[in-house]
C-alpha cells in the first residue's frame, strides 16, 4: 500500500498548477493517511474529489486513495485493542466505502490493474464481513430487491451481447459464446435465490394462516393477500428466468433478452405487491398520465411519423399492464373490507376502513376506463382512448386522496400543479384544445379545493400537538422532558410556517384562476404557485421515503436507457430527451437528500446520547453515498445531453448505463445505512434458525419446501464461492 501511495504523490506533485485548491487538499490527505489519521485523511481526499472538476487524473487518484484510506480504516477497526470486540457494523460500513471509491476509480480509469485488483479484494472483504455480521438475515423485501438488481444486471449484459452480435452482422455466431454461457450461470443463481424468496413468502403465509380469521389484525389480512399475489408473480419470474437461461445456453441472444426482460418485469411486479397500495396507485397514475399525453400526441401526428413503440397495439399492451396493476390494488383494498371490525376498534381503524370502502368503487371505475382505453388503442381510435385515459386518471386521483394525510395531500397538490404548468406551457399544445381546456379547468378546480383541505389538516396537526399529554419523566434512553418539549414547539413552528406557505400558494393559485378567466398569460402564476408548493413539500421531507422512491425511479430510468441502447438511432431519438429529463430530476433529488442527510448528521453529532451520535455517523456515511450517486447521475446526464444535442452522429449509451448502475449501487448502500437493524428477539431467533445447519434429524422437522430451499441455498452458496474465487479473494494479504 505504501509503494502505491508514493507513486501517486509524485504524479500529483508533477501535475499542472490548475485546480490548485483541489491538489492542496489531495496532498494534505496523503500526508494524513501516511500518519494513520484516517478520519482527517478521508475528509481532505473527499474535498479533493469534489473540487477536482474536469481534471480526470486528480479525480481518479483522489477516488483511488479514498479507497485506500477507508480500507486501512476498516482494517484498524477490525483489530481493536486487546480485550475489545470489533464493531462489525462500523467495519462493514468502512469496507463498503472503500469498495465504492475503488469502483468510482475503476469507472474513471478502467484499465488500471491496481484499482481492479483492490476492488475485487475489498468486495470479497465486504462480503465476508457482511456474512459474519448478518448471518441468517433473510428479510423478504431486502432479498427481493437484491434479486431484482441481479436480474437487471443480467439483462443489461445480455443486451450488450445482443448488440455486439448485431453489430458484427452475425459473421461469427460463437463470438459471444463465453459471455452468454456466463450469463446462463448467473441466471441459475438468480432462479435459486428466487426460490428461496418464494419459500420465505410461503413460510410467512403459513404463519399467518395458523391464526383464526377473527384473530388476524388488519395488517395481517392485507399481508396475506400481498404474499399470495407475490408468489404468483415470483413463480412467473422464475419460469421466465429458466427460459432465459435455456436461450442463453443455446446462444439465442435475442430470445434470451426477451425472456430476461419478462423475468425482470415479473420480479418487479412481485416486489410491488409489498408496497403500500397508495404508493402503487400513485406510480400507476404517473405512468397513465404519460400514456395519455402520448396518446393525444399520436392522435394528431402523421401516421408515417409515429415510431414503433407508440403504435396502437404497443400502447394497448402498456395500458393492459397498468390495468392489471390497478386490479391487484383493488383486490388488496377489497380484502381489507371483507371482515367486520371488532367492537373495540379504534376510531382511526374505522376511519381507514370507511376510506377504503369509498376508494374501492373509484379504483373499479379507473379499471373500467383503462379497459375501454385498451380496446380504443387496439382500434387506433386515439382521441377516444385519450378520453378514457383521462377518466381513469380522474378516478385514480379521487381514490388516492381518500387516504392522503397532510404530507400526501401536499404532494398530490404539487403534482397536480406541475401538470397544470405542463398544460399551460408550449408543450401542452400537443393536447387537443378542448381536452387541454377541460384538463386545465379540472386540475385548477381540484387544487383550489385542496387548499382548504390542507388548511384543515394543518389545523388538525396543531390540535394534536396542543392536546398531547406532557412529556413523561426521563427514563432509560428517553430524551429529557425539556428536549421533548422543544421538539413539540419546533413542530408547531414548522406547521405555522406551513400555513404561511399554504396561504401564499393559495393566493398564487387564485391569481392563476383570475389570469385564465381574464384571458391573460397564466404560466407565470402557475410556475410561481408550483415553486411555492415545492417549498411547502420540503418542510415535510422524509429522507428514507424519498431515497426509496429515488431508487425505484432511477432503476426504471436505467431500464429505459438499456432498452434504448439496443435500438437504432431513429427509434432511440424520441426517447432520449425524456430519459435525460428524468435523469436530471434524479440528480436534483439526490442533491436534496444529500443536503438533508448532512444537516441531520451534523445535528446528531452534537447530541449527548451515544445512540444519536451513532445515528449521526450512519447519516453522514449515507450522505457520502448519495453524493457519490449524484456524481454518477451528473456523468450520465452529460452523456445523455450530448446524445440529444448532437444529431449528426450516434452516441453509445453504455457509459450512461454504467453510471446509472453505479448510482443505484450507492443509493442502495445509503438506504442500508439508514435502515435500523432488526432488534426484535423474534426476528433474531428466526434468523438464527435459518442459519443453523440442517442436518440429521433437524432436517426431518422441516415441512413443505425444505428440501428445495436447501438445494437452492447450496446452489447460491456455490455461486458466491465461485464469484469470490474470480475476484481473487485468496490474494488479499499479498496485494495489501
Amino acid at each position: 500500500m505504501t509503494k502505491v501511495l508514493v507513486v501517486l504523490v509524485l504524479v500529483i506533485g508533477c501535475a499542472k498548477s490548475e485546480h490548485r485548491a483541489a491538489r492542496e487538499h489531495y496532498n494534505q490527505g496523503i500526508e494524513l493517511l501516511a500518519k494513520g489519521d484516517h478520519d482527517a485523511a478521508e475528509k481532505e481526499l473527499l474535498e479533493a474529489r469534489n473540487l477536482a472538476g474536469v481534471d480526470p487524473e486528480l479525480r481518479f487518484r483522489a477516488a483511488y486513495n479514498l479507497g485506500i484510506a477507508y480500507a486501512a480504516h476498516a482494517d484498524k477497526a477490525q483489530k481493536p485493542a486487546q480485550g475489545e470486540n470489533p464493531d462489525l457494523e462500523k467495519v462493514l460500513e468502512l469496507t463498503q466505502q472503500s469498495v465504492d471509491w475503488f469502483a468510482d476509480a475503476a469507472r474513471l480509469n478502467k484499465d488500471d490493474s491496481d484499482t481492479l485488483a483492490n476492488l475485487g479484494i475489498m468486495r470479497a472483504r465486504a462480503q465476508a464481513v457482511s456474512d459474519e455480521l448478518r448471518k441468517g438475515e433473510g428479510k423478504l423485501e431486502a432479498r427481493l430487491d437484491a434479486v431484482i438488481n441481479d436480474q437487471r444486471s443480467v439483462l443489461d449484459d445480455a443486451r450488450g451481447a445482443w448488440v455486439a452480435i448485431k453489430q458484427a452482422g452475425g459473421a461469427d455466431p460463437l463470438a459471444q459464446q463465453g459471455t452468454l454461457t456466463h450469463l446462463a450461470d448467473r441466471e441459475r443463481g438468480i432462479v435459486a435465490e428466487a426460490g428461496v424468496i418464494g419459500d420465505l413468502a410461503a413460510d410467512e403465509i403459513d404463519s399467518i394462516g395458523k391464526k383464526q380469521e377473527d384473530q388476524r389484525d388488519d395488517k395481517e389480512k392485507v399481508r396475506i393477500v400481498q404474499l399470495k399475489n407475490l408468489d404468483l408473480y415470483l413463480a412467473e419470474g422464475r419460469n421466465r428466468i429458466a427460459e432465459a437461461r435455456r436461450k442463453l445456453q443455446e446462444l439465442a441472444a435475442e430470445d434470451a433478452v426477451s425472456r430476461a426482460e419478462s423475468a425482470l418485469v415479473a420480479l418487479k411486479r412481485a416486489r410491488e405487491q409489498l408496497l403500500d397500495p397508495i404508493a402503487v396507485l400513485r406510480e400507476v397514475a404517473q405512468e397513465e398520465l404519460v400514456l395519455m399525453q402520448q396518446t393525444y400526441g399520436v392522435a394528431e401526428a402523421p401516421a408515417d411519423q409515429i415510431p414503433a413503440w407508440l403504435t396502437g397495439p404497443a400502447m394497448a399492451e402498456r395500458q393492459s399492464g397498468l390495468r392489471e396493476r390497478i386490479e391487484e390494488v383493488r383486490s388488496r383494498l377489497a380484502a381489507a373490507t371483507e371482515q367486520p371490525l371488532p367492537a373495540d376498534a379504534k376510531p382511526e381503524q374505522k376511519q381507514l376502513i370507511e376510506r377504503v370502502k369509498i376508494a374501492v368503487p373509484l379504483v373499479t371505475e379507473a379499471s373500467g376506463a383503462m379497459d375501454r382505453a385498451h380496446y380504443k388503442l387496439v382500434d387506433k381510435s386515439f382521441k377516444d382512448a385519450g378520453t378514457e385515459e383521462r377518466a381513469a386518471l380522474d378516478a385514480l386521483a379521487k381514490a388516492i386522496e381518500q387516504f392522503a394525510d397532510l404530507k400526501q395531500t401536499i404532494d398530490i397538490t404539487s403534482e397536480t400543479q406541475k401538470q397544470l404548468v405542463s398544460l399551460l406551457s408550449p408543450e401542452g399544445a400537443k393536447v387537443p384544445v378542448a381536452e387541454r381546456a377541460r384538463e386545465t379547468k379540472d386540475a385548477l378546480g381540484q387544487n383550489v379545493a385542496r387548499m382548504t383541505r390542507i388548511k384543515e389538516l394543518i389545523a388538525e396537526e396543531v390540535e394534536k400537538l396542543s392536546s398531547a399529554p406532557p412529556p413523561p419523566a426521563q427514563g432509560s434512553g428517553a430524551p429529557p422532558a425539556e428536549d421533548q418539549q422543544k421538539q413539540i414547539e419546533a413542530q408547531k413552528q414548522m406547521l405555522a410556517q406551513a400555513e404561511t406557505l399554504r396561504g401564499e400558494a393559495e393566493k398564487l393559485i387564485g391569481s392563476l384562476d383570475g389570469a385564465i378567466k381574464a384571458n391573460k398569460d397564466p404560466l407565470t402564476a402557475a410556475k410561481a404557485a408550483d415553486a411555492k408548493l415545492d417549498e411547502l413539500r420540503r418542510l415535510f421531507f422524509s429522507v428514507i421515503e424519498h431515497l426509496q422512491d429515488l431508487i425505484r425511479h432511477q432503476g426504471e430510468t436505467r431500464d429505459q436507457t438499456s432498452t434504448a441502447h439496443t435500438e437504432d438511432d431513429e427509434t432511440r431519438a424520441p426517447k432520449l430527451p425524456g430519459i435525460a429529463t428524468r435523469q436530471d430530476q434524479h440528480g436534483q433529488m439526490a442533491k436534496a437528500i444529500t443536503e438533508a442527510l448532512a444537516a441531520q448528521a451534523d445535528a446528531a453529532a452534537k447530541a449527548q446520547e451515544p445512540q444519536q451520535q451513532q445515528q449521526g455517523k450512519a447519516m453522514g456515511a449515507a450522505a457520502d453515498e448519495v453524493r457519490l450517486a449524484q456524481n454518477d447521475m451528473g456523468d450520465a446526464k452529460r452523456v445523455l445531453d450530448k446524445a440529444v444535442s448532437d444529431k449528426t452522429s450516434s452516441h453509445s449509451l453504455e457509459p450512461v448505463i454504467k453510471s446509472q448502475a453505479s448510482a443505484l449501487e450507492h443509493l442502495m448502500n445509503a438506504l442500508k445505512l439508514l435502515q435500523p437493524p432488526q432488534q426484535q428477539k423474534q426476528d433474531q431467533d428466526k434468523q438464527q434458525q435459518q442459519q443453523q445447519p440442517q442436518d440429521k434429524k433437524d432436517q426431518q422437522q422441516q415441512q413443505q419446501g425444505g428440501a428445495g430451499q436447501r438445494a437452492r441455498d447450496e446452489d447460491a452458496r456455490r455461486q458466491r464461492e465461485r464469484r469470490e474465487r474470480e475476484q481473487g479473494r485468496d490474494t488479499v494479504e499479498k496485494d495489501w
